[in-house]
């Protein structure tokens, strides 16, 4: 395993213009995660934390800092160079699940690896499935599963293509405590298994307690909380 940050962020700064007004976003922040890490970041909404995660993702670019994944430096890739870096290297699990819903849930985890043109889809796709408690679940649809049901879809979706990363916002969100439980449990066991880095922003402190590092962010700037 490499000894080098999966996550490197450097003097970043975000702002964002709202007709004549400019809204300063995120201040300063410099990250570092380990490969293989679990971190939770938490804080009020509006707070930024959904903003840091798009970034980290490239899916926008920083006003200002540096942001490198896996060695890479997101600045200096173009629109379709970055959609690239997050084919290989991270997986996302959404609040609202983002399932296709003219797909069955086989299909929509074998997605990401369809489009990447890989073979053998449908025996891991089918292997993530049965990991999650859904092998019996594989030909329903979305409508036809529930809302925990989706979740678990979600994140074997993320597992598919095997991310080095996995990019969560509140992955608990919207769902009762025992499914909530569920999926805590399964994160952390996928995250074992497959030695993914796991970065959630999470209100659940059930869920930032596991993690083993727990970042704060407060008005824009991030900081490390301890104890």
């Amino acid at each position: 395993m490499t000894t080098s940050p999966i996550i490197a962020v450097n003097g970043l700064n975000h702002r964002v213009k709202l007709g004549t007004t400019t809204l300063s976003i995120l201040q300063g922040i410099a990250l570092e995660v380990k490969h293989g890490q679990s971190v939770a970041l938490l804080g009020a909404s509006g707070s930024g934390k959904s903003t840091l995660l798009g970034l980290l993702a490239g899916l926008d670019i920083a006003s200002e800092g540096q942001i490198r994944i896996g060695g890479q430096e997101l600045s200096s890739l173009d629109e379709e160079q970055r959609a690239a870096l997050r084919s290989k290297y991270i997986g996302f699990v959404f609040q609202s699940f983002l399932l296709l819903p003219t797909l069955t849930a086989l299909e929509n985890v074998m997605l990401p690896a369809d489009l990447q043109g890989r073979a053998g889809n449908k025996k891991r796709a089918l292997l993530l499935l049965e990991q999650v408690g859904l092998r019996d679940r594989v030909h329903h649809f979305p409508t036809q599963l529930s809302g925990g049901e989706q979740q678990r879809v979600a994140i074997a979706r993320a597992f598919m293509t095997e991310p080095e990363l996995l990019l969560a916002d509140e992955p608990t969100g919207n769902l009762d405590h025992h499914t909530g439980q569920q999926i805590i449990e399964l994160l952390f066991r996928l995250n074992r298994e497959h030695g993914t880095t796991l970065l959630m922003v999470t209100h659940d402190e059930a869920l930032a307690s596991r993690c083993q590092r727990r970042l704060l962010m407060n008005a824009g700037h991030l900081e490390e909380q301890h104890g």
